[in-house]
């Protein structure tokens, strides 16, 4: 891992770095983590490792198992499947409520999120590529007005984003996912409800295979092995 350099808190700094290697494959599922290792790797100390631990696992990637220390969550294909699931049914109902009501106040708020996805992938920058691809998705759930289909949402936002993180290792190019969500939009800008459930669930269903076929040729750590 490199050397960080503080742009912003050293925690979530330290978190990206961990997070990019876990997804990378390079840290394996079941690797147990040792936070001095970590920080001398990063070149920081071991509080904002400690705290960048924290935020992982409330993303659901580390796991702390008591007297034995922290380890890379292993995700099965039926983890993301429920993940996915979720998204699918909460994304795809947002969609036809917004196309089935069609305020034009709600269309232009789509769009603009939808255009600042398109200029960070024009840009070629994956990390705001993952976080306006987020932003889309959060938009389109906090326009329908529906308060507790969007609190769902929002309550799996670290496990969300970080499959989002995820699915984009695994496009050809940031172009190509900016290039997804167009459809989306124009189904809703149609105010074609069924058009856009079923275009937003396939979205999340393409997502789904790509991440589960990933996630099952990501590496193990064989019983007995880790960072001691």
């Amino acid at each position: 891992m490199r050397p960080l350099r503080a742009r912003k808190p050293l925690a979530e700094e330290a978190a990206d770095q961990i997070r990019e290697e876990i997804l990378a494959g390079r840290l394996g599922q079941g690797e147990r983590l040792v936070e001095v290792r970590i920080a001398d790797a990063l070149n920081i100390s071991r509080g904002p490792v400690r705290e960048a631990f924290k935020l992982l696992r409330a993303e659901g990637l580390l796991n702390e198992e008591q007297n034995r220390g922290t380890y890379v969550v292993q995700l099965s294909s039926d983890d993301v499947r429920e993940i996915y699931d979720l998204r699918a049914a909460i994304e795809s109902r947002a969609a036809k409520l917004l196309a089935r009501r069609g305020r034009p106040a709600d269309l232009e708020a789509i769009r603009q999120a939808l255009s600042e996805l398109e200029d960070a992938a024009d840009r070629r920058d994956i990390a705001a590529v993952s976080r306006t691809d987020l932003a889309f998705h959060e938009t389109v759930c906090r326009l329908t007005g529906n308060h507790r289909l969007h609190e769902v949402f929002m309550r799996h936002v670290p496990v969300v984003r970080t499959m989002i993180r995820l699915d984009e290792h695994l496009y050809a190019s940031p172009e190509e996912i900016a290039g997804e969500h167009r459809p989306m939009v124009e189904a809703i800008e149609a105010r074609d409800p069924e058009l856009a459930a079923t275009r937003f669930e396939s979205h999340v269903e393409l997502a789904f295979g790509r991440v589960s076929e990933y996630i099952e040729h990501l590496p193990a750590v064989r019983s007995g092995d880790g960072v001691a």
